[in-house]
């Protein structure tokens, strides 16, 4: 690592999930948030799974990694709200509920699969109460449990599974409205695992990889399994018009699902590999 380099620059609207970041490595001194103008979900768990692997890298780095802070105190404030401060250092003040529709379930470091299991209990009633429709709540609760899983189970991540989760109402974004999540983890990601498999290790292309991901028995082990990432995709569909995006090694998909209708898929070759997997989910219309 040259500690002369300057600090990734994560500037504009959603610029980890429009994918607008300029970076050669994600493994650069820090971050420069100065001109952050919005994020959503996939943003805030990306930064500090990002962030974390960084900080666990300290003994080996002649400096500490630094922020640069966001300029806009609307947006710092939105970011407290959000719980990157947690996170992520420097004095980012008090957040005081800019969020026109507070994040139901702030950034949130999970562990293990297991302690997202212990956490469900009370998450449950604050879901219910923000998303109202008691089948949109178990199905977006169910989505959350199987991509922790994932995480936990096949990543294993050296800092642990990111989650967040909100509604929004479309005002900011020009989006229809609706509930978006975001996980990120910084382990061994979706394409590398499913390359201890023999049947998938001459694969070349991240993004095939993906692909495969969410088909059935699809996995990374000689063993049968391989159904987490197609539930997933199943209550993605059931919940109503939904877009996910999973992220990871070089490779991109982006899925738009509709009930009773076929999906739409687009993959993406990454000029910077990701360091582990980061998963963007909306569900519309609420």
């Amino acid at each position: 690592m040259n500690a002369s380099m300057p600090p990734l620059v994560i500037a504009g609207n959603a610029p980890l999930l429009s994918g607008a970041v300029d970076a050669s490595s994600w493994d650069q001194p820090g971050f420069d948030l100065s001109e952050l103008s919005w994020v959503t979900p996939f943003d805030v768990a990306a930064l500090a799974a990002v962030w974390l692997g960084l900080d666990s890298q300290g003994q080996d780095r002649e400096t500490s990694p630094s922020v640069v802070l966001p300029r806009d105190r609307t947006v710092r404030a939105y970011l407290v709200d959000m719980g990157l401060h947690s996170f992520l250092p420097g004095d980012w003040g008090d957040g005081g509920g800019c969020a026109v529709d507070p994040p139901w379930l702030r950034l949130t470091r999970v562990e293990s699969a297991d302690a997202w299991d212990d956490l469900q209990s009370d998450l449950w009633p604050v879901a219910r109460e923000t998303l109202g429709d008691y089948d949109l709540t178990q199905r977006t609760l169910d989505i959350l449990g199987e991509l922790v899983d994932n995480a936990a189970t096949h990543g294993r991540s050296p800092v642990g599974t990111f989650v967040c989760a909100q509604t929004y109402t479309g005002t900011t974004s020009g989006l229809p409205p609706g509930v978006w999540l975001g996980i990120a983890d910084g382990g061994v990601g979706i394409p590398a695992h499913l390359r201890r498999n023999p049947k998938y290790a001459a694969i070349a292309r991240d993004e095939e990889l993906i692909g495969l991901a969410r088909k059935e028995w699809v996995t990374g082990t000689t063993d049968r399994r391989g159904w987490g990432l197609v539930e997933v995709f199943e209550n993605a569909t059931a919940a109503g018009p939904s877009q996910v995006v999973i992220r990871s090694g070089r490779g991109q998909g982006d899925f738009r699902l509709r009930p009773n209708a076929r999906s739409s898929t687009r993959f993406t070759s990454l000029d910077a590999p990701v360091p582990g997997t980061w998963i963007h989910v909306r569900v519309e219309g609420r």
